[in-house]
């Protein structure tokens, strides 16, 4: 009968966990459809009170820039692949390696200069997407950003001219 017991006990299952809420103030993880900055800018429309018309330019920015982008991409895929280990000699233990994210990359001149053109890339997208935005949407637009680790100094407007128009640039 002890037995019947210990063996019930131990078959018994919890229920699954139940699913974990945000709690005010936390940050949903990023929808899978943020791939650009300008693309999570999108994909918070609503807190940036869009109208269509600026809803419908900022996909067009966000397909030119995911266009370019992916492209770059490729290439840095191709540059930055891990060096394939030789097989161990016989008796030998196979190689250790550092799994951590990107401690295998090599980075080379080149990748560098993809590098940068992906973040140039990205600034010029977000200079185009501030520009259609008004004043209000272009404070809470940079604050999207910033929650996010997406530095918005790239936009045409810096964080203090808010609600002031640009200067003019002189050529």
């Amino acid at each position: 009968m002890l037995c019947a017991l210990l063996a019930l006990a131990a078959c018994h299952h919890d229920a699954d966990p139940p699913p974990m809420h945000p709690r005010e103030g936390d940050l949903p993880p990023l929808p899978p459809s943020s791939g650009t900055p300008v693309g999570y800018l999108i994909d918070n429309a609503g807190q940036l009170n869009l109208h269509d018309d600026q809803l419908a330019r900022l996909k067009e920015i966000d397909q030119s820039l995911a266009a370019r982008n992916d492209e770059i991409d490729t290439q840095l895929r191709i540059i930055e692949k891990p060096d394939e280990d030789p097989p161990p000699g016989p008796g030998q233990p196979p190689r250790r390696h550092n799994n951590a994210p990107g401690a295998q990359i090599k980075t080379t001149a080149d990748a560098a200069k993809l590098h940068d053109a992906h973040k140039a890339n990205d600034a010029e997208a977000l200079r185009k997407a501030f520009a259609v935005f008004d004043p209000p949407q272009q404070a809470t637009a940079r604050r999207l950003l910033e929650d996010r680790g997406i530095t918005a100094s790239a936009s045409p407007i810096a964080a203090r001219d808010i609600g002031h128009p640009p200067e003019p640039r002189s050529t």
